[in-house]
């Protein structure tokens, strides 16, 4: 069921799947999902739909501390060599971070997100 054409494979059938004892290559076979990947998440997806695992909200990365989205107006993108460029002018000057800083690299959706470590 995870070919193109056909409907969306639901979670809560994998995770019932799971319970009743089934194998990771038996669910596979069965939904024709691919990766077992795919298999974890659509479980983990699943415990949450039947209320096996809590709902919770990711933190709020600092306490008070709202985020100012900066748009300096600069363009960036994915180069041959896999890599995105950001030029000493635009972290120094720019955006005001300290040479030495470091940064953990998230994504969020299609944004992408660089996040100062302290």
């Amino acid at each position: 069921m995870a070919t193109g054409s056909s409907p969306p494979v639901d979670p809560k059938t994998v995770a019932l799947e799971v319970q009743k004892g089934k194998s990771l290559e038996e669910i596979q076979r069965i939904f024709g999902i691919k990766l077992k990947s795919q298999v974890q998440d659509l479980y983990v997806r699943g415990l949450k739909q039947l209320g096996e695992i809590p709902q919770f909200e990711m933190p709020k990365s600092k306490e008070g501390e709202s985020a100012k989205i900066v748009d300096t107006g600069y363009r960036r993108s994915i180069g041959q060599s896999g890599s995105i460029t950001l030029t000493r002018s635009l972290l120094l000057e720019k955006l005001s971070f300290q040479e030495g800083d470091v940064f953990q690299i998230l994504r969020q959706g299609s944004d992408l997100i660089l996040r100062k470590v302290e």
